[in-house]
């Protein structure tokens, strides 16, 4: 079996996703972990498009060069790769690609999703084997590149305990990426999650969130909890500490445990249009964050 690669033993540091910025070039995104006071750079977008095995050579080399200037680390390099696909030799081969590029970089760990699980058993069940048999695989493609893989609590894995599912299925070769989001729609608080996947949890993603205005025909309050499974249409998308989601609490709690990884703004423009430039968002999120973790005991 494939050995477990350990998270490294570092400090808690702050970091932002340039989903943040979809308009700026890959340099721009680098000079602003600087200038806004972050530590590092989580990596989706280059020059505003997702990060994909289909990257230029010649978009490769700028970044190799920036990277290597400027001195900012690379806290994570996301993909789009779901753990439940059917096309597993297209999953590992694409993931041989980005788990080169990821190395090249310097990013410790490959962001995974889970993708969909069929609602009831004996389907779910197979889909869950079937994802951790890849995750098996793909951990010993990861380990030749010296990076972590993680699956985020995203898609049908919200939950941190059926991300906790797959993770024991797979025996320990993937960790957990922790979005503040997706489990508190589902219902789960910060303990929660932390109690489902504990050690697991090898970076965390942080964003704030509300619900929606109930439509008219909404059941009737108290009928059941209005947070638990409402689907990601029913939530705008908001500055930290203007929502619901309790980050601030998550962050007590990271500290409590004693988290060494990385926690990284994700505010997503890139999908969110709508959403403040990043120039106004970053510094103001940023220092939200400083404060929120000033506070902590």
């Amino acid at each position: 079996m494939t050995r477990v690669v350990e998270p490294p033993e570092a400090p808690l540091r702050l970091a932002y996703s340039n989903l943040a910025c979809p308009e700026w070039s890959f340099e721009r995104c680098v000079e602003a972990v600087g200038e806004y006071g972050f530590d590092g750079l989580e990596v989706r977008l280059f020059d505003g498009e997702v990060v994909s095995a289909g990257l230029s050579e010649a978009s490769r080399r700028r970044a190799d060069a920036c990277l290597r200037e400027s001195g900012v680390p690379v806290a994570a390099l996301d993909t789009s790769l779901t753990v439940t696909t059917e096309d597993r030799g297209r999953f590992l081969a694409e993931l041989e690609d980005l788990a080169g590029l990821a190395e090249r970089w310097g990013a410790p760990l490959l962001r995974l999703f889970g993708g969909r699980l069929p609602a009831s058993s004996p389907a779910r069940e197979e889909a869950l084997e079937a994802a951790a048999a890849l995750l098996r695989s793909a951990a010993a493609v990861a380990e030749r590149h010296r990076v972590r893989l993680a699956v985020e609590t995203h898609d049908d894995f919200s939950s941190a305990y059926t991300l906790a599912e797959l993770l024991d299925r797979a025996g320990g070769v993937a960790g957990a990426v922790y979005d503040s989001h997706h489990p508190h729609r589902m219902g789960e608080s910060p303990a929660d999650v932390l109690a489902a996947l504990g050690p697991r949890v090898w970076h965390v993603q942080v964003k704030d969130a509300r619900r929606r205005p109930a439509p008219p025909s909404a059941p009737a309050e108290g009928a059941t909890d209005p947070a638990a499974g409402l689907g990601q249409d029913e939530w705008e998308l908001v500055d930290l500490g203007q929502g619901e989601v309790p980050v601030r609490v998550l962050l007590g709690l990271l500290k409590a445990t004693g988290y060494r990884g990385w926690v990284s703004l994700e505010y997503e423009k890139k999908w969110h249009p709508e959403l403040a430039a990043p120039e106004e968002a970053l510094p103001r999120q940023r220092q939200r964050l400083a404060e929120w973790l000033q506070a902590l005991p």
